[in-house]
């Protein structure tokens, strides 16, 4: 019922750009460039302007952008409350992920679930945990998963699965071949940092500290928002990094890449589903909420 053009000229309008709303929708950004076109040729006025990489609303594109989010959240309220009448466990599922769980949790978790309630259709959105928690509070996401706890007390966060941060390095770095490696070890290394705001990037600041290293004295020689292109750079030598576990398995059976222990221990995490509603409110939500929670999940090692 929900015309795609609409959540895809919101997504663009919110994100400012036309490839990180392509990308939350795992899609091209010429499909999603055409999907604003058709949209603006058929209204006969000008929505939105580039200006370089952002994307910057005209004034009728604001006042679209209003109207938008109202039919949209009608849609969805009058498509609810259908189906929850009617008993049925079906309609759209609306989600928001980091890069690490959606490239190494989700698939797993999809696929099951779309066997058990063929009826239900997943909307992914990929971005950071920031954004994720941001699209909670505004009612665009029933769900959000998240590396670690949250601290905001409106938000319900109930534990999935663990994680564990590791420090990745090449085959042949010298830091290899030591057993455990020191403070003074990591700050002698380039590192090839996860984005800020990511929850990878907030435990590997923890991990900084607790080592008494000073995050500032960390030599980044790059800071990049996918988990695989750090794996792939680190295998080929252009750095160390910090990485969730869930990301580098299939690294690690190959021996293309190692680990490297820190003195002083393991820094271990959760993964949460979070939501604004203790008990959800249709059919789609509760299915995928106790689906979640009862999932055993494949440890990587």
């Amino acid at each position: 019922m929900e015309d795609h053009r609409l959540k895809a000229f919101c997504l663009v309008f919110e994100m400012k750009s036309f490839s990180k709303a392509a990308a939350a929708k795992l899609m091209s950004q010429s499909a999603m460039s055409h999907l604003i076109k058709n949209l603006e040729e058929e209204l006969g006025v000008k929505l939105l302007t580039r200006q370089g990489k952002t994307v910057t609303p005209t004034s009728m594109g604001r006042l679209f952008y209003e109207h938008a989010r109202k039919i949209l959240e009608q849609y969805k309220n009058f498509e609810n409350a259908l189906n929850t009448a009617a008993g049925l466990i079906k309609g759209p599922l609306h989600l928001g992920a980091g890069a690490t769980v959606s490239s190494n949790l989700l698939p797993q978790v999809f696929y099951s679930f779309s066997r058990e309630y063929p009826e239900i259709q997943i909307e992914l959105s990929v971005s950071s945990e920031d954004r994720i928690v941001s699209d909670l509070l505004e009612g665009m996401v029933e769900f959000g998963i998240i590396q670690g706890s949250i601290k905001n007390p409106v938000i319900i966060a109930q534990e999935i699965a663990d994680d564990e941060i590791v420090i990745i390095a090449s085959e042949d770095n010298p830091l290899v071949k030591k057993k455990t490696v020191t403070a003074a070890d990591l700050e002698s290394q380039r590192f090839i940092m996860p984005d800020i705001g990511s929850g990878t990037r907030e435990f590997a600041d923890e991990l900084f500290r607790e080592a008494g290293i000073d995050p500032e004295r960390i030599k980044i020689s790059m800071t990049i928002g996918s988990p695989e292109l750090i794996t792939q750079l680190v295998r080929a030598g252009a750095g160390i990094s910090l990485v969730s576990k869930w990301s580098i398995f299939g690294a690690i059976k190959e021996g293309s890449i190692r680990l490297l222990n820190l003195r002083g221990g393991r820094i271990r995490r959760k993964f949460y589903l979070i939501s604004m509603e203790r008990e959800p409110s249709t059919a789609a939500t509760r299915a995928f909420a106790d689906f979640i929670k009862k999932y055993r999940f494949f440890v990587p090692f």
